[in-house]
């Protein structure tokens, strides 16, 4: 059983014994890489068969959805906006993963922050040398809190 003890660093190793463990792991990564290739080939198949006539039919009825785009699928987004319009948090969440409205994470608006406190670094550096410095760093916070308002949605509110 390894422990620090035995733990010997690669710097330490020979040659042969590099050669042999990055090739052991190299093999392993790929022979992990192809597990999760042919997972992820399974599970594209699993989503993209046809559910039955009977689901097909509920799902027409309920959502509108076209029989002929009812599969797996399209049943798990089905299933994921109700438990969202029921209130459940995470169901919202994934959706909003998925379509992409995610809304702007706390280390976004920290870096935001940084950012924001480096201009105007920039801007009082700028107004030691010249005047003329203050319309340029302006113009770049203006800029980036424009971006920020895009991101963040209305209320301030996380999804």
């Amino acid at each position: 059983m390894a422990n620090e003890q035995n733990l010997i660093p690669m710097s330490e190793r020979t040659k042969s014994e590099q050669r042999k463990l990055t090739s052991k792991g190299g093999k392993a990564s790929g022979a992990a890489r192809r597990r999760k290739k042919t997972m992820k080939q399974a599970m594209n198949l699993l989503l993209s068969m046809p559910v039955s006539d009977e689901t097909k039919n509920k799902l027409e009825k309920q959502f509108s959805i076209d029989p002929e785009d009812a599969d797996n699928q399209m049943l798990l987004m089905v299933a994921a906006m109700q438990k969202a319009m029921s209130g459940n948090i995470e169901a919202m969440k994934f959706i909003a993963s998925i379509t992409g409205n995610i809304a702007m994470t706390e280390a976004e608006r920290e870096k935001t922050k940084i950012e924001k406190k480096r201009l105007k670094l920039e801007e009082q550096q700028a107004n030691k040398e010249n005047d003329t410095g203050e319309d340029v760093v302006q113009s770049k916070m203006d800029a980036i809190t424009g971006i920020v308002d895009q991101m963040q949605p209305l209320g301030d509110e996380e999804v």
